[in-house]
């Protein structure tokens, strides 16, 4: 199958059908929605709180909007979420959220949230087909890589995306020819990244939240922790607070 897939590759003999097909490009899709079922999609609401009496079981998972990784506990009543606790077994957000982390939910009830494909016609947006989605974005594919080729198309991954999906969107942009992926961290931390290496030696985090907690003198140039992360403010806090750190 793969032989013969790439035989017709190179030969150019590859439709957009054969295309989407071989390479999974729907599969590949949905898994960079995180794995949504088509056919379960319904409207979710957060509704009133639990009657009494019902059953509510909890679900523990890690807040998505950044890397640090804190602890949610989602509560669940009726197939719905409507409730969520932070974490306090975390070593990391140790029982609190952030804005965000408090607001999660939102991710999954929010009316704003995305649950088809839209498109963008005279100004306004426009509720499409899947079938239509996946047919006007293979034809433009198809018709860049055939006028300009595959080097053409630069296949960026996301910091959302799971290992899955990662996974297949490097195996994409090898089927579909090209050497041109990578993650969206190379545009946003590439700098970054040079001057810790360069500074450092090491070219990510050299330290943990224990290390801010056991520190005997902590420095803050440039930055309001207070403002944008409260989360690693508690810990700056411990190390003052109970190291007597200067």
């Amino acid at each position: 199958m793969l032989t013969s897939t790439l035989v017709v590759q190179a030969t150019g003999g590859l439709d957009r059908r054969d295309f989407l097909r071989r390479s999974g490009f729907t599969a590949g899709a949905l898994g960079a929605l995180g794995t949504l079922v088509l056919s379960g999609v319904r409207k979710s609401e957060a509704g009133p709180p639990p009657a009494p009496g019902s059953v509510v079981t909890t679900r523990k998972n890690i807040c998505t909007h950044c890397s640090v990784g804190c602890t949610v506990i989602a509560e669940v009543a009726n197939g719905l979420w409507s409730g969520q606790e932070p974490g306090w077994d975390s070593p990391i957000n140790r029982g609190s959220h952030c804005c965000k982390g408090a607001a999660v939910r939102d991710d999954v009830q929010s009316e704003r949230r995305l649950r088809y494909p839209m498109k963008l016609v005279n100004g306004g947006w426009n509720r499409i087909s899947w079938d239509q989605a996946i047919n006007e974005i293979g034809d433009k594919l198809m018709e860049i890589r055939a006028t300009s080729g595959p080097e053409s198309v630069f296949w960026l991954g996301s910091a959302k995306f799971t290992n899955e999906a990662a996974y297949l969107n490097r195996k994409l942009a090898a089927f579909w020819g090209t050497n041109n992926s990578d993650h969206q961290a190379r545009i946003c931390h590439s700098t970054t990244v040079s001057g810790v290496a360069n500074t450092w030696g090491y070219g990510a985090m050299t330290n943990s939240y224990n290390d801010i907690r056991n520190a005997k003198t902590i420095m803050i140039m440039g930055g309001n922790p207070a403002e944008a992360h409260p989360v690693s403010l508690q810990h700056v806090l411990e190390g003052k607070e109970l190291n007597r750190a200067k």
